[in-house]
């Protein structure tokens, strides 16, 4: 009888119960015994346990473009002026022919000094005016085409190019479901290999954090280095996405 069970009962205190005092105490070993009796009887269910693993490599099908444009002035508010009257003019153009799907992001307009060394004193010269411009989720068949227009507002900057997989922005991780394959393949030739069948999944686990990389074309240029004659073709990169899983499989005679 395990500890937890074990009742010391004194005779002289036996005799002074009450009745309701008598039928709990029997109630009590009752239910030790009976506790008992089960874990006479169980035992661990028969499973295996194994790890799964997939990596998947995505064809890249959208791209993000970004691009600065700046402009320069003695006076900080006549930069802003020039500034607006370039990018404005091409913002509206732009965002007139994003594609469906796309999304067109103008930043806000940043101004700072620049600064000239005269002996051993730096004075204020003039100041830059500078904006950002990214083109989001653009389909990677037109980046070349799109590159050739944000390149007619001469930008300061043109890049970086960062390519992404739609696939992989729809699924939390698009290689989980190959992990959790991995793992009961795994388990059912272990399984065979020892004359049993396996059974429904006991537990499962992602042992990895869901990641996706993205191998990425990273293109900076200034904008007169761009031939504006000639549509850019540019070679998309890779996104590749990775899962481990642990599975404890029950086993069938």
């Amino acid at each position: 009888m395990p500890l937890a069970c074990y009742l010391q009962i004194h005779y002289s205190k036996i005799h002074h119960l009450k009745t309701h005092g008598s039928k709990l105490l029997m109630g009590l070993l009752v239910a030790c015994l009976s506790s008992n009796a089960l874990a006479q009887d169980w035992a661990p269910t028969p499973h295996i346990e194994v790890q799964g693993e997939a990596r998947l490599s995505l064809e890249a099908d959208l791209v993000d473009i970004h691009a600065s444009f700046s402009a320069e002035n003695r006076d900080s508010q006549l930069a802003i002026q020039d500034l607006e009257q370039n990018f404005g003019l091409l913002l509206r153009n732009l965002k007139r022919q994003v594609p469906k799907g796309a999304r067109l992001e103008a930043g806000q307009i940043s101004v700072y000094p620049r600064r000239t060394q005269r002996n051993d004193t730096w004075q204020i010269t003039g100041y830059t005016a500078s904006r950002d411009l990214k083109l989001i989720d653009l389909p990677v068949a037109e980046a070349g085409k799109w590159v050739e227009k944000i390149t007619e507002g001469k930008p300061s900057q043109l890049g970086p190019m960062n390519y992404h997989s739609s696939q992989a922005s729809q699924s939390r991780n698009p290689a989980l479901e190959g992990s959790l394959k991995d793992a009961q393949e795994k388990a059912q030739l272990m399984a065979k290999s020892l004359g049993q069948n396996l059974g429904r999944a006991l537990q499962i686990q992602e042992t990895s954090s869901p990641r996706v990389a993205v191998t990425a074309q990273r293109m900076m240029m200034a904008a007169d280095s761009v031939n504006e004659s000639i549509t850019p073709e540019l070679a998309p990169g890779k996104v590749e996405a990775n899962a481990r899983v642990r599975v404890i499989f029950e086993l069938l005679n």
